[in-house]
């Protein structure tokens, strides 16, 4: 009696981790990085189309593609493993620069559960934007 209580001792310790080793990875606390990413290529506006290519931290080189009706812009961002949308809302000035905020969400791939925010900033003219700030994934 005693030699079968132990063999279900153990069997249930076996079991248990099993299950915490299959729940284990996704449960894993999303990690949060310094975003600080750069306009590297920009290409033409099309009416309130609008496309870029960026490159930096954390995402590597992402291509961007959106709409832009000032002062929202609305993008999805395509970076190597994966998407995620992100919704600007700023304002521009008599010398064509431009400044606001965005939050990052919706992600695809290793983006997942994307959570961010943070700023831009740059000129219209040019497209050339830098944005600032922290994401966790």
């Amino acid at each position: 009696m005693q030699n079968m209580s132990r063999k279900l001792a153990f069997l249930g310790a076996v079991s248990a981790m099993a299950v915490v080793g299959l729940a284990g990875p996704s449960m894993a606390a999303a990690k949060t990085y310094t975003v600080k990413m750069k306009t590297t290529k920009t290409c033409p506006t099309v009416g309130t189309h609008i496309c870029s290519t960026f490159g930096g931290k954390p995402f590597g080189t992402c291509k961007m593609t959106g709409t832009l009706a000032i002062p929202e812009s609305h993008q999805v961002w395509k970076c190597k493993g994966g998407s995620f949308h992100m919704d600007l809302v700023g304002t521009s000035g008599a010398s064509n620069d431009a400044k606001g905020t965005w939050k990052a969400s919706k992600g695809t791939g290793k983006y997942k559960g994307i959570k961010g925010k943070g700023t831009f900033s740059g000129k219209l003219s040019t497209g050339r934007f830098t944005y600032l700030g922290k994401a966790s994934y």
